[in-house]
């Protein structure tokens, strides 16, 4: 590997081509999520300025820009109060050369170039198709290592506006995540999970081993990422892979973490049908690694109950407690705004939800039509999921 600045330079460039492969634009589903779909898109080139650029993208995710720059200063007052002088970026610039992906010229300037942005949109499914539907029909893989084993049925389609989204760029042997954001309404609800997983899916199909990502030093940011399996880099570990802070969008009070990708999961495919309606999905056969979260706060402290008139021991000899809350951190003395902060603090996500209720079936579960090793889900005219032992599988 070239140690020079210039030389370096280059050999990460043609190490961030290789994202330039996938399929932009186009609807992948998850394995196992059938509520969801991911998509990955590129701002590089939409209107002919950056500025056009930027407004189109703040148009699709207001959430992300909302999420990093609230209560930050912007690059208007920032000029202003350094009278024209030569100042330091905000947060809004990084976060407009990044998804426009603003590649440098000069060698001691950022690189911004070669990122993508991949967004979780809902999924949409016609609960009650009409005989000959075109959407309730086959359709075709857009590239043979993301989305499902097979080709989803019926088509993918989407409804809605993006719920989670983040931005993504390849690297030799990594794939970088500097900012990820959630809808403020939907926090909580699992979608940063899923937007995991399919990052895990692109990273897999380009052929790269682990996911380098920035955390700021709030506790429950660090928790929920080391819920979500992301470690801790130490700069031994940073020296140890050739990862130079230069190389990534490394930003001030954060804290460096990654992920080794995982195996993908394992999946049966089952068929759901029901007169007209018909719907390909899959349950997970192998275990969902989970990690407890980080004790981030003290444990709640439930009022003693007032024992009745003459029972139970008095007041003072109830049993200590012992406080585990840490010690409180003080606020930065620094200037404002020397470096943009980074990563919105995200929520808990659920854990990883099946197919239906009930459907993950061993090998035992044998009673439903088989075709090509598929599970055929014969339905009834019942509301509830539910699997039985008899010739068919049947949702009653």
């Amino acid at each position: 590997m070239s140690t020079t600045k210039g030389e370096r330079r280059e050999w990460l460039a043609r190490s961030r081509e290789a994202i330039n492969q996938l399929p932009l634009n186009e609807l992948f589903e998850l394995p196992g999520r059938p509520h969801v779909v991911y998509q990955i898109r590129s701002y590089a080139n939409t209107g002919s300025s950056l500025a056009e650029a930027a407004s189109q993208a703040r148009s699709d995710m207001p959430f992300l820009f909302k999420a990093f720059e609230t209560g930050q200063i912007g690059p208007k007052r920032m000029a202003k109060m350094h009278g024209g002088k030569p100042r330091v970026a905000t947060i809004h610039e990084y976060l407009d050369w990044t998804i426009t992906a603003q590649s440098s010229t000069e060698d001691d300037e950022l690189d911004f170039g070669g990122f993508r942005v991949v967004v979780i949109l809902p999924r949409y499914v016609s609960p009650w198709p009409y005989p000959g539907d075109p959407g309730n029909c086959e359709g075709k893989k857009a590239h043979p290592d993301l989305g499902g084993p097979l080709p989803p049925f019926p088509l993918l389609q989407t409804h809605g506006r993006p719920m989670c989204a983040a931005t993504i760029r390849s690297g030799p042997g990594y794939l970088e995540v500097p900012f990820v954001a959630t809808q403020e309404h939907k926090r909580g609800k699992g979608y940063c999970r899923c937007l995991v997983e399919a990052i895990e899916e692109i990273a897999r199909a380009l052929k790269l081993e682990k996911l380098m990502l920035c955390s700021t030093n709030d506790p429950i940011v660090k928790s929920t990422w080391h819920h979500l399996n992301f470690d801790f880099a130490s700069e031994e570990e940073m020296e140890a892979w050739d990862i130079p802070h230069a190389d990534l969008v490394y930003l001030q009070n954060t804290t460096q973490m990654h992920k080794v990708l995982p195996p993908p999961g394992q999946y049966r495919p089952i068929v759901i049908k029901h007169k007209d309606f018909k719907q390909r999905t899959y349950a997970r056969l192998d275990p969902v690694v989970k990690r407890p979260r980080l004790h981030t706060a003290p444990p709640k402290k439930n009022p003693p109950k007032k024992p009745a008139m003459g029972k139970g021991p008095p007041a003072s000899a109830a049993a200590p407690t012992m406080s585990t809350e840490p010690p409180n951190s003080q606020p930065s003395k620094g200037p404002p705004q020397q470096q943009p902060p980074h990563q919105h603090a995200q929520q808990e996500a659920m854990p990883s939800c099946q197919a239906h209720s009930g459907a993950s079936l061993g090998r035992e579960d044998t009673g439903a039509e088989s075709r090509d090793g598929e599970e055929v889900l014969l339905g009834s005219t019942g509301g509830h999921a539910g699997f039985s032992r008899g010739r068919e599988s049947v949702i009653e």
